[in-house]
């Protein structure tokens, strides 16, 4: 059998197992090429101890193969909680009675934090923040400003990585965080709710407006 491997993730192939990283809610597609008389049903695990020669997956099929296909020369597999799993296909003949498999390792990762960019202005102006998102979209998230009491939520979702944030309303002079709550990856692929000490978060700095002088002019001798 020889896998074809079609994703938007990056793949790194060990032996003697192939194994793939990949982020949390990215999709991995796995195509094998077909033999005449032969079928394929593919399994995963979480457990590692087992038999795979013997024992059916301990995952969901219809939870984590794309439309609960789990038969077939391909098959996508997503929604995977972040941590280690192994991918099996099993291939046989029934007229020839012939068996083989294959099993693949996988790697799910959390995607990671979003990346922030604040402001630094006069008194007056309006602030602004930029949210960098990387990872599957679109993203919902929650934010929190200046004393970090209200906590603001995206009014809808965003399909772009990259958002900027006003801040509204008036800050005073000196230096304010601006602070990632919680982020909804892939419309409830992943929740990620930030405690204190993890939260992203990108300084706002305001300067006092400039003091208005009077111009003399400068006598000669």
């Amino acid at each position: 059998m020889f896998p074809v491997l079609l994703t938007v993730a990056s793949a790194m192939a060990q032996k003697p197992v192939p194994a793939f990283e990949i982020v949390q809610c990215d999709t991995l597609q796995f195509v094998i090429t077909e033999f005449p008389g032969d079928e394929y049903t593919w399994d995963i695990y979480q457990d590692s101890t087992g038999n795979f020669a013997t024992n059916q997956g301990d995952m969901e099929a219809a939870v984590y193969f794309e439309d609960g296909m789990y038969r077939g020369s391909r098959v996508t597999v997503y929604n995977l909680p972040p941590g280690d799993y192994f991918l099996r296909v099993m291939a046989w003949d029934e007229v020839k009675c012939t068996n083989n498999l294959m099993v693949f390792k996988m790697h799910v990762i959390e995607p990671p934090p979003p990346e922030l960019v604040g402001d630094s202005l006069c008194y007056g102006e309006v602030p602004l923040v930029r949210v960098i998102f990387t990872g599957v979209g679109p993203w919902d998230f929650q934010y929190a400003y200046s004393d970090g009491v209200n906590i603001i939520n995206l009014n809808g979702h965003t399909d772009v990585p990259e958002v900027t944030i006003p801040i509204l309303d008036p800050l005073p002079v000196g230096e304010h965080d601006f602070w990632i709550m919680e982020v909804d990856y892939s419309n409830g692929c992943s929740v990620k709710t930030y405690e204190v000490e993890q939260r992203p978060h990108t300084g706002i700095l305001i300067y006092p407006k400039p003091e208005k002088k009077p111009i003399y002019v400068k006598e000669t001798e």
